[in-house]
């Protein structure tokens, strides 16, 4: 465990959210350039991700260095195919008004039932490879999924059903690009089909800090806002990232640009945490 002090005896929950590869790598130029700036969301109490996050809080909450993510995939790895319609199709259901979260959460896990998305086992070995850690951390750590044929959150962490492969895939596994993940009998998706962030699962904390890579994309949910009393502290996309994102969020030439953008913006985020994140 860590020996980090956290100022005033404060508990920090660290809550990362989805955003494809391209938001991975914002997400890891945000934590690289906090720690050239002397803050390192390693020592954060509670890491909550979702998607994209769960794979940057997973190495952070494990003690590994963020920028191996960065590591260009295999010569031979075959690339991500995510299909415009198909993908429509799906989140479109999330933005039809008046249509309950919990039906539309069905609705989609239903279409992702039904994609011919490939094996399972594949997206889990592709996931375990770019993470490369094999064993829960031994800090809190909360990985979102959502029960493809209920709807309903699934809140993973240590001691649980899933293995953290197995977690990590399920919470990444993106609707009618990567095949629902079998856990204990059930089938699980990509916990941002509830939200982008899940932050309500950071508490109990006495500071929330919000890192969201698609911010300007998902409204967040009535749950993202109950955080009580704790203290809010948001990092969010600026014009020139959101840019640098561009339309894909799976293509290649947008990941160094967006790394980049998360750097940057790190120095201004820095003052932010100064004086509340933790030292050792």
């Amino acid at each position: 465990m860590s020996d980090a002090m956290s100022p005033n005896g404060s508990r920090i929950a660290l809550v990362l959210g989805g955003g494809g590869p391209v938001g991975i790598s914002w997400l890891t130029g945000v934590a690289v350039g906090l720690r050239e700036a002397g803050i390192d969301l390693a020592l954060a109490d509670r890491f909550v991700g979702t998607s994209a996050g769960a794979i940057v809080g997973t190495v952070l909450a494990a003690g590994g260095d963020p920028m191996s993510l960065l590591a260009e995939p295999p010569a031979d790895a075959a690339p991500i195919e995510a299909d415009p319609a198909k993908l429509a199709e799906i989140f479109s259901v999330m933005f039809t008004p008046g249509v309950d979260a919990m039906d539309a959460r069905r609705r989609i896990g239903e279409l992702a039932l039904a994609a011919e998305a490939g094996d399972p086992a594949v997206h889990i070995a592709r996931i375990g490879t770019m993470v490369g850690i094999a064993e829960w951390p031994e800090r809190e750590l909360v990985l979102t999924a959502v029960d493809a044929r209920t709807g309903e959150l699934r809140a993973w962490e240590r001691g649980g059903a899933a293995t953290l492969e197995q977690a990590l895939a399920s919470t990444t596994c993106v609707p009618g690009v990567f095949p629902p993940i079998p856990i204990a009998g059930n089938d699980y998706i990509d916990g941002g089909v509830r939200s982008s962030i899940n932050a309500d699962l950071a508490l109990p904390a006495d500071i929330v800090v919000i890192v969201e890579p698609l911010a300007h994309i998902f409204p967040r949910t009535p749950a993202d806002r109950e955080l009580g009393s704790a203290r809010e502290i948001s990092i969010i996309p600026d014009t020139a990232a959101i840019a640098a994102f561009g339309n894909d969020l799976f293509g290649r030439a947008a990941l160094h640009p967006a790394f980049e953008a998360g750097v940057r913006q790190a120095a201004d985020a820095a003052p932010l945490l100064k004086d509340v994140w933790p030292t050792r």
